[in-house]
């Protein structure tokens, strides 16, 4: 009997043992899922992934040394279940994801009026940019977006460069040099408006047959971000850049409402705070800079020149396409950007 009660004994040990050890297993760090169209290993090779990447990284090791953080959060990439960056941002905001990246472009499908910003000629540069998002009517904006569409912009982190155009035949300094030539551009409503205003042939193409339909004729040039010029290999596609800017593509991160109001004011703000602080945006200025520098000075490349009144002609006609384009939106926005220059 004395042996019976020291096993039963024995496996009660055991059996609490056993139930701490899973109740330990279940307590462990929240996995905090970063959404992104795909692995980092690709994604670190163009400006998006790059800039998230820098994000990424500070976010997991504080995760892993901060002590309002260390033991439970546990950051992870997730580059194998979204195809594009609107998929992502749609899993962020119902609650399938904690952080992605997104683009003005993206967030229209929630609220039109963010089309303004990817409008031909409407921002000079990121610290343009961030003023007008520094407004009470742009910062309205954003908070209409957390308050109704489930995600929250927690920090506009970069820009992805302007996007530029380049073309196979030059130098076209002039809009009448370029009159009908066939420009490829991703199928934004604001590009066909300034291709018809430019007297531009806008085809749209997804990115996967720009090199074909360069090397077939089937377009003779294309717009992008000026980072996108060595996915394409554009110094052996396209010999001439015209150096003046179509649009900007600022970039944000973003986080779910829910997620991120569930959190712990003290680690909701240490989170914050390494977001805040993390600062890649001068980074990438300075090196669309350092492109602009090399295309001109490059033995197989050509920016283009434009006198002053060419490029004033370009200037009046992105201008009247911007106004074309925007004229159902909100004048308030519009003003608050031209106001911030």
């Amino acid at each position: 009997m004395k042996l019976l009660r020291t096993l039963i004994g024995a496996l009660a040990v055991c059996s609490l043992i056993v139930g701490g050890m899973s109740r330990s297993a279940q307590a462990g760090p929240q996995e905090v899922k970063l959404l992104f169209p795909e692995p980092f290993s690709a994604a670190s090779s163009y400006a998006e992934g790059q800039a998230v990447g820098m994000y990424y990284g500070a976010l997991d090791f504080y995760m892993q040394n901060h002590p309002a953080l260390r033991g439970k959060y546990k950051m992870r990439w997730v580059g194998d279940v979204v195809k594009s960056p609107a998929d992502a941002l749609n899993a962020v905001a119902t609650g399938a994801g904690q952080i992605t990246y997104t683009l003005p472009q993206f967030i229209e499908q929630f609220d039109p009026d963010w089309r303004i910003i990817t409008t031909p000629g409407m921002f000079v540069d990121m610290a343009h940019f961030l003023r007008a998002m520094n407004t009470p009517q742009w910062k309205a904006k954003q908070e209409m977006l957390e308050k109704n569409c489930g995600f929250k912009i927690l920090k506009w982190t970069n820009s992805i460069g302007h996007f530029y155009l380049w073309t196979k035949t030059g130098p076209a300094n002039t809009l009448k040099a370029l009159q009908n030539q066939k420009i490829r551009y991703a199928g934004q409503q604001s590009y066909a408006v300034a291709f018809n205003k430019l007297g531009l042939v806008g085809v749209a193409l997804p990115y996967t047959e720009v090199v074909s339909a360069l090397q077939t004729n089937m377009i003779e040039g294309l717009t992008n971000d000026i980072f996108g010029y060595t996915y394409y290999d554009l110094p052996r596609q396209t010999k001439y850049m015209l150096p003046v800017p179509f649009g900007f593509g600022p970039q944000a991160l973003v986080v779910n409402v829910e997620w991120w109001n569930s959190l712990p004011q003290a680690e909701r703000d240490v989170i914050n705070f390494v977001v805040q602080c993390t600062d890649v945006h001068q980074y990438f200025e300075a090196e669309e800079k350092r492109i602009l520098k090399w295309w001109d000075e490059n033995p197989g490349t050509e920016l283009v020149k434009l006198t002053p009144e060419a490029r004033a002609e370009w200037d009046a006609a992105l201008t009247q396409a911007a106004e074309e384009f925007t004229k159902d939106a909100d004048p308030a926005l519009i003003k608050a950007i031209r106001d911030s220059k």
